[in-house]
């Protein structure tokens, strides 16, 4: 007889010739696999709010920009109009769809708008916005947007949205 058939823990023959694992391993493997689990999956919920309010900042900047586009491309002023609240919203007149769209954000989320009743720039055919932010776009004082969530107890995305004279719509995060 092989010592590969032979139980390694009470010497005595296995039946299935020397081949699989013992008791002890497995319960070895699943007691690691649930402590990394216990580790990993509050993790893994602090990422997930991360990446919605990411996404919905990316979704308001790309419709931003596409209001700007349809501007240009339909010669006719158009506005985005930013709601601020918790939950907040934004809308804009859709030329071609002939349609207002209203866009609504998650419950988690809180749009903050300077003037704080509502902000609405006006992109314009040559693709400017009126009114711009002040100073600058990276660290505005006046004219901005900001979509802000809660990720953990101690941290809180903030994405501040600027809007240049020229038509430039940028947002800095701040944790």
């Amino acid at each position: 007889m092989r010592d590969l058939e032979r139980d390694p823990y009470n010497g005595r023959r296995r039946p299935d010739g020397g081949r699989g694992f013992t008791l002890p391993e497995i319960l070895a493997v699943v007691a690691l696999i649930g402590l990394i689990a216990v580790v990993a999956i509050p993790a893994f919920g602090t990422f997930i709010r991360a990446w919605r309010v990411r996404s919905a900042a990316d979704d308001m900047l790309a419709a931003v920009r596409s209001v700007r586009q349809m501007a240009i491309t339909t010669r006719q002023p158009l506005t985005v109009t930013f709601t601020p609240g918790s939950p907040g919203s934004y809308s804009y007149f859709h030329p071609l769809q002939g349609r207002t769209v209203t866009v609504k954000l998650p419950d988690q989320m809180t749009l903050v708008t300077n003037p704080s009743s509502s902000f609405a720039p006006a992109f314009q055919v040559n693709g400017g916005i009126i009114p711009s932010s002040t100073p600058s776009v990276s660290n505005p004082t006046a004219n901005y947007v900001k979509l802000s969530s809660v990720i953990a107890s101690s941290r809180t995305d903030v994405y501040t949205f600027g809007f240049s004279a020229a038509g430039q719509v940028t947002y800095r995060v701040t944790r």
